[in-house]
Formats: structure tokens, C-alpha cells, sequence
């Protein structure tokens, strides 16, 4: 017996061979696997399930265990990527699902069958050898299941919708144990209330995707100088708006602060396109903005291009996200108030302690569309009256915990301005991106009130007891939401 009840109880329920405590040699390398320092927290054990029988076995075991007088809880790991302590917990228990990263493809159907707990650069690389991709994620570190549950914005946007919109069926453990499958034609309310809904239900186990013929992307960064700064605005405002021309296009738009370089601030834009093309024509405002260095469009894998995206890890970092109405005056100002906090943390923190980046990615109104002919998502883009923008900010110090304070307080100041100024030009936009947002913004208020409602109805319905409100307490959960 090791004294812990929970631990305890996975080893009595015969997973004692997928445990590990922190004198095991093999738990500090995997908690060193999450992506921020400050969310790599110390349960009293791991637990690493192999398949879905043991996930079953093991949320059966977790939530029989103890008298109920203990303050321990429950967290579930599918990459460790998000900021927002939803994936790790110090006292308690992580089901860790790394072990579940498989990704097979059934030509047959068209459908690749893809593990929570893979990391989107590995499910690419092994589906690239079976011929086909899905619309995943666009960091390679990103891990499947958070990425898909919250939503997903990929390369694909403008043909495939949001990255959950290509899930078929959902296999999920809910918290008695029992295995269901949520489709279309099976459990379809759980199927829509996965799309966008979080880790409200059940632990999803596995994914079933519609595949696509796997192709080379065209792929670039262009880095611009802080200078160009309008310039940069009228080409995303631009490409958002036609977007639907440009459907085989993506572009994001990045402002930084890179510790590696002499330069306090500089610009970036990810351009794609799905189909291979070189100097697509949805890119002609980027391209007239000279670049720092040279912007040469390479063929790449979806694979390769994963790898090239991923953001450094192994600092102490904080994010979030706010969405606004697609107008240059409010990227304008997104890009001044950019500017004065990265002068604030230069004055406070020194120009090498930390870095900055902000994301600035269309969010269209036709999304809503390609997502209700794919059966409907919670994230209620098919209400949003305008195009607008997701604006994502984070901030990455090397320092420790205390710097990270500063700097997220000042982050969360600048996100709050930029939040009213779109106001007072009615510019303002509901969505909270859960999949960027931080652990004290309502990501699942912003989506609307009938979106709201189906998520709290199916949650209490395949979750009587509220376990995954709860004894799960970490991410988004709706029985905090007033809305």
C-alpha cells in the first residue's frame, strides 16, 4: 500500500504496471514533457492507460476511491499543451493518455481512427505514410484531444471548417465506466456537445476522422519589420474578407517580442496553401511588404510544417484570447498596445527575460456554414453577425513564477483595453477560443445561450452524478457558466 487512496486503487483495479510515482525514474521526465514550467505540477501518481478498457477501469477506480472526505482530484493529460491548469493537478491523480497515440487509417471508410494522447507532428508523419491527413493542428506539439475538443482552427479553415467539424464519431469513457460511441446516428446529442463542449462528459478515448488525400502544402513565413505594421493590418483585414475566394489559403498574422534577437518587436504571417500552390493570389497585400529575410514558399508535408510551427517551450507562461470584429482600426490598436507591452516588461523584466507573441486569425462567418453541414458545433459561429478576428496573446518568461505574475497581470491589462476599444467602435465579438483562453475567462458563456444549454442538458444527462464537474475540475467546466 502506498497511503494514497486513489493510487491505491488503480493498483488494487490491476493497473499497478501503468502507475508511477515520483520515485519512479521514469515520472520527473514525463512531468518535464508539459509544454510551461508553471503547469508541470506534481500528482501523487500517474496513471498511463494503453487502451480504453484500462481508461474505463481506471476513472471506475479513481471515483470509488476514498470516503469522500479527502480534497483530491482528477486531471487528464492528453498533450500538456494548454496554459490554463486543465491538464495536471497537484494533489490527485493524472490519467496521462500519452500511451494512446495511435493513428490508423481504414481506406474503406475514409476514416482515420487517431488516439487522444498523440501529438499532432507524430499522427501526421504516420498517416503521411498511409497516404492521407486530417485537419488538425498547426503546432506539432499540440496534443489530439484538447486541440479537437476545443474546436481546432487549422490550415483548413476555409474549406473543412474548425478541426472537430471532421470527427465523425467520438469514443468516450464516461464516468461509470461504460464505453459509448457518439455519432451522427448514435448518441448524437454527446456528438454535437463534444464539438466545442471540453472535457464536460467523458474522456474521449478516440477520434474517428474523415481523412483527406494527403498532399504538400505551400508553405512560408514572411518577417516584417515592426514598421509595416498597417501594412500587415490591410492584408489580414483583406484576406479575412475574401476569404472564401482564397478557400485553399490560411494566413496568420504574428506580433512578437523574440529574446534572441536586438529587435524589441517584430512581425511575422504564416501563409499556406492547402493545395501545393506557390504565390497564391489570396497573398498579393503580403507579398508587396518586404520582408527581413527572405520569404521562399517551400512544398512541405503537413508533418514537416508542424514541426516548423512549434512554439518553444520550458519557460514560465500564461496566455489568452478575445475575439473582435474584423476592422483595421481595432488590429491597429491590438498592434500599439502590442508595442506598449513589450516597452513595460523591457522596463520592468530587461529585453531578454521574456517573449511575447500574439496570434491574429480570421474567424469568418462562413465557418458557421461549413460546420453545420458537418452536423453543428457548440462554438456558435453561425450566430456571429461579421467576420472578426481571434486575437491570441501570450507571454513567456525565463525567470520564475514571480515574473510570470508581473507579466501576465500586465498581458491581461492589455487584453482588457484592447477589449474595450473594440466596444466603443461596436466591434466587439463573443467567441472565447477555449483552446487559447485562460483559466479566469468564460469560454463556454461566449458561446450563446441555446449552445449553453445543450452542453449543461447532455453533460447532466450522460453525467448524472457530475463527476467531470467536480472530481474533474480542471478546464471549462459548465457548471460555472450563468449564462
Amino acid at each position: 500500500m502506498t497511503g494514497y487512496d486513489p493510487c491505491d486503487a488503480l493498483i488494487q483495479a490491476g493497473l499497478g504496471n501503468r502507475v508511477l510515482f515520483a520515485t519512479d525514474p521514469e515520472y520527473e521526465p514525463r512531468i518535464e514533457t508539459y509544454w510551461a514550467l508553471n503547469t508541470r505540477l506534481h500528482p501523487w501518481c500517474l496513471v498511463q492507460p494503453e487502451n480504453t478498457a484500462e481508461v474505463s477501469t481506471a476513472v471506475t477506480a479513481l471515483l470509488g476511491a476514498g470516503d469522500g472526505a479527502g480534497d483530491w482530484h482528477i486531471a487528464v493529460r492528453s498533450g500538456g499543451h494548454h496554459l490554463a491548469y486543465t491538464n495536471n493537478i497537484d494533489h490527485g491523480v493524472t490519467i496521462d493518455l500519452g500511451k494512446m497515440d495511435q493513428a490508423v487509417y481504414d481506406n474503406e471508410t475514409n476514416i482515420a481512427s487517431i488516439g487522444p494522447g498523440g501529438r499532432w507532428k507524430n499522427v501526421y508523419a504516420e498517416l503521411h505514410k498511409q497516404g492521407v491527413l486530417v485537419t488538425g493542428g498547426r503546432d506539432g506539439d499540440v496534443g489530439v484531444g484538447g486541440f479537437l475538443l476545443g474546436g481546432g482552427l487549422t490550415y483548413f479553415m476555409g474549406r473543412q471548417g474548425f478541426g472537430v467539424d471532421s470527427v465523425k464519431n467520438f469514443e468516450v469513457v464516461l464516468a461509470n465506466g461504460t464505453v459509448v460511441n457518439a455519432n451522427s446516428e448514435e448518441n448524437s446529442d454527446l456528438w454535437k456537445a463534444l464539438k466545442g463542449g471540453g472535457n464536460n462528459f467523458g474522456i474521449v478515448t478516440r477520434f474517428d476522422m474523415e481523412a483527406l488525400p494527403d498532399k504538400e502544402l505551400a508553405y512560408g513565413i514572411r518577417i516584417m519589420a515592426a514598421n509595416y505594421s498597417s501594412e500587415l493590418v490591410d492584408a489580414l483585414s483583406h484576406f479575412t474578407d475574401h476569404f472564401q475566394e482564397f478557400d485553399d489559403d490560411a494566413l496568420v498574422g504574428l506580433l512578437q517580442h523574440n529574446s534572441s534577437t536586438d529587435l524589441d518587436v517584430m512581425m511575422a504571417a504564416i501563409h499556406v496553401n492547402t493545395q501545393g500552390i506557390h504565390n497564391s493570389s489570396g497573398f498579393e497585400k503580403l507579398n508587396q511588404i518586404p520582408p527581413l529575410v527572405p520569404d521562399e514558399t517551400q512544398s512541405m508535408s503537413l508533418a514537416a510544417a508542424a514541426e516548423d510551427s512549434q512554439l518553444p517551450g520550458n519557460k514560465w507562461s500564461a496566455g489568452a484570447t478575445l475575439s473582435f470584429k474584423n476592422d483595421k482600426r481595432i488590429l491597429n490598436r491590438a498592434v500599439e498596445l502590442h508595442n506598449k507591452f513589450v516597452q513595460d516588461l523591457i522596463t520592468a523584466l530587461g529585453p531578454k527575460t521574456f517573449d511575447t507573441i500574439v496570434f491574429l486569425q480570421p474567424l469568418c462567418k462562413f465557418f458557421g456554414d461549413l460546420s453545420n453541414k458537418r452536423g453543428g458545433n457548440m462554438l456558435g459561429i453561425d450566430a456571429q453577425p461579421h467576420n472578426a478576428i481571434v486575437w491570441t496573446g501570450a507571454v513567456m518568461v525565463k525567470s520564475d513564477q514571480k515574473a510570470l505574475a508581473l507579466a501576465q497581470t500586465r498581458m491581461m491589462a492589455m487584453l482588457a483595453e484592447l477589449r474595450s476599444y473594440a466596444a466603443s467602435l461596436s466591434g466587439g465579438n463573443k467567441l472565447l477560443f477555449m483552446n487559447y483562453a485562460d483559466a479566469s475567462q468564460d469560454a463556454l458563456g461566449s458561446y450563446g445561450k441555446a449552445n449553453v444549454e445543450h452542453i449543461r442538458s447532455v453533460a447532466a444527462k450522460y453525467d448524472p452524478t457530475g463527476a467531470f464537474q467536480t472530481r474533474i475540475p480542471g478546464g471549462f467546466k459548465i457548471s460555472r457558466v450563468d449564462v
